[in-house]
């Protein structure tokens, strides 16, 4: 019969001894062994064992830096957030929508949102240069709370449902458009993605995102795909991680109207809802066109949200003589994006 190799079994096939790594876990044994010459030496190596686990721990809450922001009066939460790296690299960080509980409390709901939200700012490490906001437009409170904490508008975006699903995929079958354009995003399209989504960014949302490739491979499940045409990226659709709660992906496309998505985008959208029937499309508003296409599409613009953030770069170059009442955009192109921009003489390389 083979032994467990954790556990010596008895003639009753229970464990009998256990085999541990020694913890601090263990002090209560410790104690037993009070006057024994071994006990330092036991301490000194529990305690040893027990930091090189906790260091594993810390330096992955580092990596993933996601964290909770709690209000609290008279011992009961009255308000929370969360907080989440929207890159890889983790300096820039989403700061969600303050949730505020139902309890009576002595301050308002203004001075709470401020709160919370200037808590968040407060505990990030050096490294962080950006913090992110989305808010509904109609919500004043969350606005001028981010304003008077120095968060700037960025851009508006649109979140798009799709109506009468089961006839679009009925119109879908019947229409005799290919859609062998629509392609998983793996490792060999990954760069020509990632280049792409950059250079449909401005340079203040490229400077902020700050996006590499293991950005998209982690944006990438079974719902995303690319439109490649002829070598060509035209058009791509992204799980957009900036919305935890929902499957709310980024449909990206050229800065202006490409003819060539006209025969195609319709139907690998309609493909697109069939598989997940409940996703959002997100869009930013000033892509007229692609939103007019949707719209005549039969989509549904469900809401809109205004992006606001703040940037450390941009915070101080604003801080400069006559900058004060400057544009972000005008104040980002007297700064080097970070990376190339493209297309460029030089677009991003495989790593």
């Amino acid at each position: 019969m083979k032994q467990d190799l954790n556990h010596v079994l008895n003639s009753n096939n229970e464990p009998k001894v256990s085999f541990e790594e020694l913890h601090i876990r263990h002090l209560n044994l410790l104690m037993d062994l009070r006057g024994d010459k071994l006990n330092n030496w036991f301490l000194k190596m529990a305690i040893i064992n027990t930091f090189d686990d906790l260091k594993i721990f810390l330096n992955h809450l580092k990596k993933n830096k996601h964290k909770c922001i709690i209000a609290i009066e008279e011992k009961k939460i009255i308000g929370y957030l969360n907080i989440f790296p929207l890159n890889d690299k983790g300096n820039c960080l989403r700061i969600s929508k303050p949730n505020l509980i139902n309890i009576k409390s002595s301050i308002s709901e203004k001075d709470l949102t401020l709160g919370l939200i200037k808590k968040s700012i407060s505990i990030t490490d050096i490294k962080t240069s950006s913090w992110v906001i989305n808010s509904d437009i109609a919500n004043n409170h969350l606005i001028s709370s981010a304003r008077e904490l120095g968060f700037q508008p960025l851009e508006k975006v649109k979140l798009w449902s799709k109506n009468n699903i089961k006839k679009s995929i009925k119109q879908t079958i019947e229409n005799s458009y290919s859609i062998d354009e629509f392609q998983e995003i793996n490792k060999f399209n990954l760069i020509n993605v990632l280049n792409f989504i950059r250079s449909n960014q401005s340079p203040l949302t490229r400077e902020i995102l700050d996006l590499d490739q293991k950005d998209i491979s982690n944006r990438n499940d079974l719902n995303s795909g690319v439109i490649i045409y002829k070598n060509t990226v035209l058009c791509t659709i992204l799980n957009d991680i900036n919305f935890q709660d929902s499957k709310i992906y980024t449909l990206t496309i050229g800065r202006s109207w490409d003819h060539r998505l006209n025969p195609i985008l319709k139907d690998i959208l309609n493909k697109f809802f069939e598989k997940s029937p409940y996703s959002i499309i997100k869009t930013y508003e000033e892509n007229s066109e692609l939103n007019s296409y949707l719209e005549n599409s039969g989509f549904t613009d469900k809401f809109q949200e205004i992006i606001l953030v703040r940037n450390t770069i941009v915070r101080n170059e604003s801080k400069q003589r006559n900058k004060i009442n400057q544009s972000l955009e005008s104040i980002l192109e007297k700064l080097n994006p970070q990376g190339n921009a493209y297309p460029s003489p030089f677009p991003l390389k495989s790593k």
